[in-house]
């Protein structure tokens, strides 16, 4: 199957020369629900450009207990970490939604980021997005509601795939939110209740999604304004000229 490269909004960025050079080290693999990805007890080799496929950043404490930190999609890559010179990362990464993506050596993207200025300020530019996500979700977690964080993490997943049915179960979104399902039940009943959402048996259908960006926090807007490129709809603007 031939891969549409604007699948992924990071890879439609590059420039044509750079694609050309990484073509032939493109491998198109295919994940399952809650596969890991990145282990910090483990050195990592490859570079993964999400097309269908949605990753969950972890922070994962001693006593087990987990919270997500950034999630990464079509927008953007998993592994940008290894770019700027770290062996191993500090959280563990798992697929949150079953898909596909481009898997690439890290060698062959260390050559043209470390060689090639535009390469280097798309990176750059993503990496600035990832850490306005980290720092808003801290905030979010501290701060906000239990149910504008819930409508907030579905709203970030919906940006990041087609259609408005999201496959998780609350057990799930409990794991990736850092608290008890019960919480998660409660604050996804009452969304039900309110004909925002439906739910069943792991399948969440999105309603009426301007009443869910209502219900969300000032994370969200946060979060996808931070972001070089809008996620849903791919629009990616062109680069800077170089000085």
């Amino acid at each position: 199957m031939p891969i549409d490269f604007n699948s992924n909004s990071l890879i439609a960025l590059l420039p044509a020369s750079t694609l050309l050079e990484w073509t032939p080290h493109f491998e198109r693999v295919e994940f399952s629900l809650g596969q890991q990805l990145f282990d910090p007890s483990h050195t990592q080799e490859h570079l993964y450009f999400p097309l269908t496929a949605i990753v969950s950043w972890m922070n994962t404490l001693q006593n087990g207990s987990a919270t997500e930190v950034a999630i990464t999609g079509r927008e953007g890559m998993a592994g940008i970490f290894l770019l700027m010179g770290a062996a191993h990362t500090q959280n563990n990464a798992y697929v949150q939604k079953a898909g596909s993506a481009l898997r690439i050596r890290l060698r062959v993207v260390q050559e043209s980021f470390d060689h090639n200025t535009d390469v280097q300020k798309i990176f750059f530019r993503f990496t600035q997005s990832v850490l306005t996500q980290l720092g808003q979700s801290t905030a979010c977690h501290r701060h906000h509601s239990l149910d504008q964080q819930l409508c907030r993490k579905l709203l970030h997943t919906l940006d990041r795939q087609d259609g408005e049915v999201i496959l998780m179960t609350h057990e799930l979104l409990a794991q990736a939110l850092g608290v008890r399902r019960e919480g998660i039940s409660h604050a996804a009943y009452r969304l039900m209740k309110d004909n925002i959402i439906s739910y069943a048996r792991g399948r969440i259908q999105v309603i009426d999604r301007q009443a869910l960006e209502n219900r969300s926090c000032e994370c969200y807007g946060v979060i996808s304004k931070g972001f070089p490129f809008f996620i849903n709809k791919m629009d990616v603007p062109p680069l800077a000229p170089a000085d």
